[in-house]
């Protein structure tokens, strides 16, 4: 929801720019009242219940609007920009004096806004690179090899997320500002970061076993919308490796050592054709338990087989027809009735 309706309002204000400043304004304002009733010392019972959800739609809001501005560069000044990423730092600055739900909340704005900023490209970013390179050392540290075990299913959580948001700022760092600032220099510290998310992952997987997840087997679409929802340890997992690989596919082999890459690949492998790689839910098992009360996937004769199957059907066709002669029936691949008419007066009107 928050995704769809920061993208509605991003196309509103990219169709009529005049709303731009304006509208960037108040979100910047609304999003500082929020985070400052989240982290003051006298918050009340007052305080709205879905407060974090609002501060998090708000900031993807900013993030979405803040996109605008290279595509508009004439309606809206540096200053708004550079306030924006004050701000982000700042709540950077103060996560180490909060909860981890609330750190959580302000890490995921902070970046989220970081990652909006570097949409401007070079002309912005390069001012701002160094302290940007120390801000993405301090959140992918290398990872101890000691006190792993110790921690509990709320700091694993907060610490996958933590290094899931700051490699999608370095994402987009890296699509955006590519090659100007990415250089060899770059490349190589950045490279060092990812290898360290990619180890901090390979560390939760190791622990996993003994790490008890408390939303694991909890359908969280019923759940309410509090600080302490959110998706599970195996899916913040996940969401790290995708934006590793990610970030790597960007950065180029040509940046990655030979030694990264072979364990990437064997990584991918494993995550692929391991048998333990996706247990599944329950729905998923149950299913499995009854599979010989189904039909197979291939004599379902349903001409999609659901939307998996390679079978080849031809419509009003002998065996040993020419497919490339037209005069022998038609050629259909798992298509209809009606998607075969419409792939008939495409061709007629082709033709």
């Amino acid at each position: 929801m928050r995704i769809h309706a920061a993208w509605a309002l991003r196309i509103f204000c990219f169709s009529a720019p005049l709303r731009l400043p304006k509208i960037v304004i108040n979100a910047v304002e609304l999003l500082q009242r929020d985070i400052n009733i989240l982290t003051g010392s006298s918050q009340t019972q007052t305080a709205p219940s879905d407060l974090t959800s609002r501060a998090l739609g708000h900031a993807y809001g900013l993030a979405a609007l803040v996109t605008v501005i290279p595509e508009r560069p004439l309606y809206v000044s540096y200053d708004i920009s550079a306030k924006v990423f004050d701000m982000a730092i700042t709540l950077l600055k103060r996560t180490g004096e909060h909860t981890v739900a609330l750190a959580g909340v302000e890490v995921e704005t902070a970046w989220t806004c970081i990652a909006a900023l570097m949409t401007l490209g070079p002309n912005f970013v390069r001012a701002h690179l160094p302290q940007l390179l120390v801000l993405w050392r301090n959140a992918l540290p290398k990872p101890p090899s000691k006190d792993t075990a110790a921690r509990t299913a709320a700091e694993w959580g907060f610490l996958l997320h933590v290094r899931e948001a700051a490699l999608g700022a370095i994402l987009a760092f890296l699509r955006h500002n590519s090659p100007t600032l990415v250089t060899l220099d770059v490349a190589r510290r950045l490279t060092t970061l990812l290898s360290n998310a990619f180890l901090f992952a390979n560390a939760y997987a190791s622990q996993a076993p003994y790490v008890e997840d408390p939303l694991a087997g909890q359908d969280n679409s019923r759940l309410p919308s509090t600080a302490s929802d959110g998706p599970t340890l195996r899916s913040r997992e996940a969401l790290l490796r995708r934006r590793v690989l990610q970030c790597f596919t960007v950065l180029g082999a040509a940046s990655v050592p030979e030694a990264t890459q072979t364990t990437l690949l064997q990584s991918v492998i494993s995550l692929v054709a391991s048998v333990d790689g996706f247990a599944g839910n329950s729905v998923q098992a149950a299913i499995a338990s009854s599979s010989g009360s189904f039909s197979s996937l291939w004599t379902t004769l349903d001409g999609y087989g659901y939307g998996v199957t390679g079978v080849e059907v031809f419509e009003n066709a002998s065996p040993t027809a020419d497919m490339e002669d037209p005069s022998f029936g038609r050629y259909r691949l798992n298509r209809d009735s009606v998607e075969a008419s419409l792939d008939d007066m495409v061709r007629g009107l082709s033709m």
